[in-house]
């Protein structure tokens, strides 16, 4: 027998529980793209390799006599690659005994939300490894100073190459903000897991995180930081039918795992936040202001 119209089928609860899941993450994207004013992702092959660069050089300024040649200026992009762009797939097995305890908010859809979080997460791990990979250095007497001596070293190296630094982001560690949050007037947000702070101690787009150590700045333009992701439908022509949205970094799938009694939940990041050019990142070193 036919089922009857408008009848809710399985798949479409199913369907439903990834939308969630993706419309959560994409949110958090979308709101960090926004306040940043970062490029859309780039969508690349898993496998394609990725670099991060130096640039080196300078303009020869040599003066040339009436029908001379023109003597050449000399500049040196220097690439370190990086282990290609890679999947990284998750799942989590949720038993009908726990959904049946404990009800479906609590079995799976807070659930989803944790490791949706903690996807994210390994995301942001990633990319405070490339920041740490940067050249340039400062080191000021406490936090105001040490921001304010990263500036001066990225604004003195994009100059020397002839490029413009534009906005400056800072990731900054929560304890060394914390009596300065203490005794301002602020308004901060949470934007894909960090605490944003639009403008604060004479600098604009500060993100507080505990991924940077304490006493560390990490700035670099924001001009600098790409994002990349994997191409999904490609996946799905090959039967991995990963739900997405446009622009998604992760896909997501539900699925009756009925030979265990039990809902799987299914989670790909494809995503990349690269800082690619090595000499715009600064490593700040805040020291003790009383010394």
């Amino acid at each position: 027998m036919a089922a009857l119209d408008n009848t809710i089928l399985a798949e479409n609860i199913a369907k439903a529980q990834d939308i969630e899941m993706i419309t959560r993450f994409n949110r958090e994207m979308d709101r960090l793209t926004e306040v940043l004013g970062l490029f859309p992702p780039e969508i690349v092959a898993a496998g394609t390799a990725m670099f991060q660069y130096s640039v080196t050089g300078n303009l020869n300024t040599t003066t040339v006599n009436e029908g001379d040649e023109v003597p050449l200026s000399e500049y040196n992009v220097t690439p370190t690659q990086l282990d290609p762009i890679t999947i990284k797939p998750y799942r989590k097995l949720t038993t009908a005994q726990s959904i049946l305890k404990g009800g479906y908010e609590n079995a799976i859809e807070k659930t989803d939300r944790k490791m949706i979080g903690q996807v994210r997460n390994g995301i942001l791990t990633d990319f405070f490894t490339f920041l740490g990979n940067g050249t340039g250095t400062a080191t000021g007497a406490g936090l105001q100073a040490t921001l304010a001596q990263a500036t001066a070293k990225i604004q003195d190296e994009t100059e020397k190459n002839d490029d413009f630094s534009g906005s400056i982001v800072y990731f900054v560690n929560p304890y060394d903000i914390a009596d300065y949050l203490a005794n301002a007037q602020v308004t901060t947000q949470t934007v894909f897991g960090m605490t944003y702070i639009q403008s604060f101690l004479g600098v604009e787009n500060v993100m507080v995180t505990n991924k940077v150590a304490k006493n560390t700045v990490y700035a670099t333009p924001v001009e600098n930081v790409h994002i990349y992701g994997i191409d999904f439908s490609t996946l799905g022509d090959a039967g991995l039918a990963y739900t997405t949205m446009d622009g998604s970094l992760i896909g997501v799938h539900h699925d009756g795992a009925y030979n265990r009694t039990s809902s799987e939940t299914y989670v790909l990041s494809g995503a990349l936040f690269l800082p690619e050019y090595k000499n715009y990142i600064v490593k700040g070193t805040i020291t003790d202001p009383t010394e």
